[in-house]
């Protein structure tokens, strides 16, 4: 189903735009970070994960005409604790097996690069990621440990997170007295999941979330 994000924030559209004033290339730019965490906010850890996906497009004579995309990692992981210093993490290589049984290594974006279709009607177009489910992802190895005894439920916190919230993770756990042990592997999806439709205006901007919350996405459309 295509999700529609209306933008009627800052600016008014008034009548049609003529074909010559929406003609030519343009590129939205989706920028934000995904939270892997092992755990709950109450009490886990894991890593922030930066990311950037660009989606260049052509309208030709008020029509769509040529798209695609790609998404890259921006930045270096930030480590997580929930309560703050009570554990520790890090990112690391791995590997994992994806729906058809296929080893990759990590971290890996599924499409790197992909094609966009689209649509143009009137002052807005619509945008679909040549993907079908479970769309695009960023998988992840992380491993984080403790020694502090406070967190002695950890792991009893991140198995019911887990099934709470759907997680696609699975992790390797080790105890030994206070001492917890885990190295999780984790996909969580990247933006586009679906159809988008956005206002054809140069500079037009939205964003969804805080920089300190689990999840963050800001748009900006501008002509090439």
């Amino acid at each position: 189903m295509t999700a529609r994000i209306l933008f009627a924030i800052g600016f008014l559209l008034v009548g049609p735009l003529a074909a010559a004033e929406i003609d030519g290339r343009w590129r939205l730019t989706i920028t934000g970070h995904n939270t892997y965490l092992f755990g709950e906010p109450q009490l886990g850890a894991g890593l922030r994960m930066p990311w950037e996906v660009v989606i260049g497009f052509q309208v030709s004579d008020g029509a769509y005409s040529l798209g695609n995309g790609r998404a890259r990692l921006l930045g270096e992981a930030e480590p997580l604790s929930h309560p703050p210093g009570w554990l520790s993490c890090r990112q690391v290589q791995g590997t994992y097996l994806d729906s058809s049984l296929t080893l990759h290594e990590t971290p890996r974006i599924r499409f790197a690069v992909f094609p966009v279709a689209g649509e143009v009607d009137g002052q807005e177009v619509t945008l679909l990621p040549g993907y079908r489910p479970p769309g695009n992802y960023l998988a992840v190895t992380y491993e984080c440990e403790t020694r502090d005894a406070r967190a002695s439920n950890w792991f009893t916190f991140a198995e019911r997170g887990k099934q709470v919230l759907g997680k696609r993770q699975d992790a390797e756990r080790q105890i030994d007295g206070d001492y917890r042990h885990a190295r999780v592997r984790e996909v969580i999806a990247l933006p586009p999941e679906g159809g988008l439709t956005l206002p054809l205006v140069d500079g037009w901007r939205f964003t969804r979330g805080a920089s300190d919350a689990n999840s963050w996405i800001s748009y900006l459309l501008s002509r090439e």
